[in-house]
């Protein structure tokens, strides 16, 4: 596939038809409300909670694992 027909030539680009007349619209950004940090979020002591939970939850599930896997094999 050549180049060219993907890209163009460089002898007509999308800046020619660029109208330098035409009107500008202008929109108007609001800016969103600053949020207190203390507010919102889950919150540090959750999410301790939460990855301590899980972690006794995974040992809890290998232990298991081991557990019947060593049943089966003796």
């Amino acid at each position: 596939m050549d180049l060219d027909a993907l890209f163009g030539d460089g002898k007509n680009s999308d800046v020619d038809t660029i109208d330098p007349d035409a009107d500008v619209q202008e929109f108007e950004i609001e800016e969103a409300p600053e949020e207190d940090e203390g507010v919102g979020g889950i919150g540090w002591k959750m999410l301790t909670l939460f990855v301590c939970g899980g972690l006794v939850i995974t040992g809890l599930a290998v232990a298991f694992m081991v557990w019947v896997i060593e049943g089966l094999i003796l």
